[in-house]
């Protein structure tokens, strides 16, 4: 081996690191909000797996469905779970709202969009 070879190795070997790094980095910055969407997605899975069985549901019911709902990462030891379930309720009839799963058909009820 020459010097230029190992100098070549060593300048490759610090860019897989910086590479590495930075990846991981970006990673764990945006975890919180990878947790939330798949707690969000996970909650809403349940609420249209209850709406294949009744035709709508109230915020109460929407609580109760999402109680104790946890999701993690698989490469993370860091899982969230459902703690107060009438105020993620309301976060998560929001997000239903937006993404077209739900629709209104009362002040409080909701039913699965058609």
């Amino acid at each position: 081996m020459n010097t230029g070879q190992i100098i070549f190795g060593i300048l490759l070997f610090a860019v897989v690191t910086v590479i590495l790094y930075i990846w991981g980095l970006r990673r764990s910055m945006t975890q919180t909000a990878d947790l939330e969407r798949i707690l969000l997605n996970k909650s809403a899975t349940r609420v249209i797996q209850y709406l294949k069985h009744h035709p709508t549901i109230t915020q109460q019911e929407i609580a109760r469905q999402v109680k104790n709902v946890k999701a993690g990462l698989f490469w993370s030891r860091k899982h969230v779970e459902v703690q107060n379930a009438p105020a993620f309720a309301k976060k998560l009839t929001l997000y239903m709202l937006e993404q077209q799963l739900l629709e209104q058909t009362g002040s409080s009820c909701y039913k699965r969009k058609s």
